[in-house]
């Protein structure tokens, strides 16, 4: 009998290539939640609305048709960036959020929502 006919050595085998396959199945699982983050953040006067993805991408923005006059260019610009420096200081704590939950096993699902006032 060769090492490779030995009964113990097949079911080491199977047995890892069952942990790979495993191993593989959970870390795709984990990109597609990943990459599924959405950070939501909605303007407390509800003139600007947008959601970020898991990387800070805008993915969408809403202006109200109010903003042309409620604000100057200047205001929109200042909302804008406070709420888009909010929006990705929540998508970062929602990534983090994600990679702690990883190694426990279980990860938050959803968009993260950010109500800014």
């Amino acid at each position: 009998m060769t090492e490779f006919d030995d009964p113990r050595r097949c079911e080491k085998v199977k047995f890892v290539e069952a942990e790979l396959a495993a191993t593989l199945n959970k870390l795709d699982d984990m990109i597609a939640r990943l990459t599924g983050l959405r950070t939501e953040v909605d303007d407390p006067d509800g003139l600007v609305r947008f959601t970020l993805g898991d990387d800070g991408r805008l993915l969408s923005l809403f202006i109200d048709d109010a903003v042309r006059t409620s604000l100057s260019n200047l205001g929109l610009e200042k909302k804008l960036n406070d709420l888009f420096a909010a929006g990705n200081d929540a998508m970062r704590l929602s990534r983090k959020q994600f990679w702690e939950g990883v190694g426990e096993g279980g990860v938050r699902e959803g968009p993260q929502r950010l109500n800014r006032e």
